[in-house]
Formats: structure tokens, C-alpha cells, sequence
């Protein structure tokens, strides 16, 4: 579960923060570039910006929803735990809200809304990930 749980954190941050694919549904699937995106930490709009565009950050997001249930199944210590279901509950709130995104453009209302936070998701579920690991080592 070690190495799932580190893979699946690394797959996160890849998906939703570095390697980003962007592109539109509204007239079939079609891509529009592929980039590589250290910054910004966290960006956000709510209703409407100047990127129309989707990006491949649901994808990250699955991986740390993934993680995330993984981590609060398996958890025996209840900080870590309350912890660890906080987060996928984050988790689960911005994928809706990228999911929704995908839906918007689908139907053709889609207007740049976002809620990109890989870098956060990544730092905490690398915190989470170390406290479980370290206190079974501790344990035993």
C-alpha cells in the first residue's frame, strides 16, 4: 500500500499541476496544447476567466481522490485519519468542480471557470503519507 499510495501522490501532481493538457469538448475532443506548468501554487475562477479551455487537472485530482480514500480506509491513528478524510474531501470538491467544467463545455456554456490547486493537494497528502509511515515505523 506504501508504494500505491507514494504512486498514486506522484501521479497527482503530474496530472494536476505539471503536465498540463488543455483542450475543448464542445466540438468533439480537441486538443490544443500540452505544456509543462510549475506555477502558479494555487489559481482559481470562479465564474469566468480568459482561459476557454479544459485541462487534463481532473485526472490529477482522481489520483488524489484515489489516494485519499486509500489513506482514510487504512488509517488507525484518528489524527491522521480526521486529517486524511478532510483532504479527500477537498479532493472531492474540486473535482466536482472540474467535472462541472467538463459539463459546461460539453453543453456549450463553458467560460473558463477553474479551481487548480495540485500543488497544495501534493503537499498535503505528502504530509499525510509521511505521518502514516513514520508512525508505523514508530510503532513497531
Amino acid at each position: 500500500m506504501k508504494k500505491l499510495s507514494l504512486a498514486l501522490l506522484i501521479l497527482g501532481l503530474i496530472f494536476g499541476q505539471l503536465v498540463v493538457l488543455t483542450f475543448n469538448l464542445h466540438n468533439g475532443f480537441e486538443i490544443r496544447d500540452i505544456t509543462i506548468k510549475l506555477l502558479p501554487i494555487a489559481d482559481y475562477a470562479g465564474r469566468a476567466s480568459s482561459q476557454l479551455y479544459l485541462t487534463s487537472t481532473i485526472l490529477g485530482y482522481l489520483a488524489f481522490v484515489i489516494f485519499g480514500v486509500i489513506n482514510t480506509n487504512k488509517t488507525k491513528s484518528p489524527a491522521i485519519f480526521k486529517t486524511a478524510l478532510m483532504y479527500t474531501g477537498i479532493v472531492i470538491v474540486v473535482s466536482f468542480f472540474e467535472f462541472t467544467s467538463i459539463l459546461e463545455d460539453l453543453n456549450g456554456t463553458f467560460q473558463g471557470k477553474h479551481f487548480r490547486i495540485g500543488w497544495l493537494l501534493f503537499l498535503l497528502g505528502l504530509w499525510i503519507f509521511s505521518k502514516r509511515y513514520l508512525l508505523k515505523k514508530r510503532n513497531l
